[in-house]
């Protein structure tokens, strides 16, 4: 029997990808593909070039994994502008979305999050040892709880959804980073309504 032998530089792919700027290549190419500054334009947000470079890369990351991977969960990326939240913008969202809600992932970065949060308050659930406990929160409030979370760099929520076929609930992972006058929120939308549902 043979063993193989193996080129142990793959695992140094960072530095690897930058003397080659193979993969750069490549993601630039999924980027422009998806045309992240012709969707972001006429938004109302600002972007500067560093926040714009940041938001493509992780749009060309989730797009990379999108090709490779069929999920159960929805990765997204979504931006506002700080302190003007009301005006989040869906930027990215993996097709597995409608498997969760039953929107598809174009008519959810049509109208945003707002296709199965259509109110302006959003019921959101605490896990305790009891158990789950209901709680109707502003929207805006969740979103400034949202933005504050940046800070300690990680958010996780479980909220309850409309979907096409009823009502669902999904859990909420995200991180927030800010980019010059932009937050940027990279995360995933897990379907939890088996374990909410009596």
């Amino acid at each position: 029997m043979t063993i193989p032998t193996y080129d142990y530089d793959l695992l140094d792919l960072p530095a690897g990808a930058a003397r080659q700027g193979r993969i750069q290549t490549t993601l630039d190419a999924l980027v422009e593909t998806f045309h992240v500054h012709r969707h972001l334009a006429g938004c109302g947000i600002l972007f500067e070039e560093p926040a714009m470079r940041r938001i493509a890369q992780k749009v060309a990351v989730h797009l990379l994994d999108q090709a490779v991977n069929e999920r159960s969960d929805a990765p997204y990326v979504s931006v506002w502008e700080e302190g003007r939240r009301k005006e989040i913008r869906m930027v990215y969202i993996n097709p597995a979305i409608q498997r969760i809600t039953g929107y598809s992932a174009t008519q959810v970065l049509k109208v945003g999050f707002n296709i199965f949060v259509p109110d302006d308050t959003l019921t959101r659930i605490h896990q305790d040892a009891a158990g789950g406990i209901t709680e109707e929160i502003p929207i805006e409030a969740v979103r400034e709880d949202r933005e504050q979370k940046q800070l300690a760099d990680h958010w996780e929520s479980i909220y309850q959804v409309l979907k096409k076929d009823g009502t669902g609930y999904v859990k909420d992972v995200a991180t927030i980073e800010r980019v010059g006058n932009v937050c940027i929120s990279c995360g995933t939308l897990v379907d939890v309504t088996a374990e909410h549902t009596v």
